[in-house]
């Protein structure tokens, strides 16, 4: 059964407020935002805010597969949950 990008987003928020409880963030959750933003950065039925913090995740996670800084992931975490 495949995920709705409402199901996907969902997701993705779960992870990032696991990891900004725990500031850690696994090899397999650091594999599963690269797929999720892989899938969702290129919906375009998102809202722009969505759609530019869903890029910023993006590009950040390229450049280093540590754990977001926590002001990153509350400010993207205010957003996917409008």
């Amino acid at each position: 059964m495949t995920m709705s990008n409402y199901d996907k987003l969902g997701l993705l928020r779960d992870l990032l407020q696991n990891q900004s409880v725990e500031q850690y963030m696994s090899t397999d959750e650091a594999e599963q935002i690269e797929r999720l933003l892989s899938n969702l950065v290129t919906e375009i039925h998102f809202s722009p805010s969505i759609q530019q913090s869903l890029q910023e995740m993006q590009q950040v996670h390229k450049i280093n597969h540590d754990p977001f800084e926590k002001e990153f992931v509350d400010q993207w975490l205010n957003v996917i949950s409008e």
